[in-house]
């Protein structure tokens, strides 16, 4: 495994571990979001939660940074 590889999957550990449990991190919600009654605000907060939707389009690095749905 090169260190690179290495790396990665630690990031993707740690991004997966605060996406999951929004656990050792920050949560920010977008005005927009925000202002959406609190049942569809905890829907959206949800499908972050269990998005696991990861591709080499969208996730080049293996790092588990980056996100998108519809809602």
């Amino acid at each position: 495994m090169t260190f690179h590889k290495q790396g990665s999957q630690e990031v993707a550990a740690l991004n997966d571990k605060a996406r999951t449990g929004f656990c050792g991190c920050t949560v920010f919600l977008t005005k927009g979001i925000f202002e959406l009654p609190e049942q569809v605000q905890n829907s959206i907060l949800e499908k972050v939660r269990n998005f696991e939707e990861f591709t080499p389009d969208n996730d080049p690095y293996g790092e588990h940074d980056f996100g998108a749905f519809d809602f």
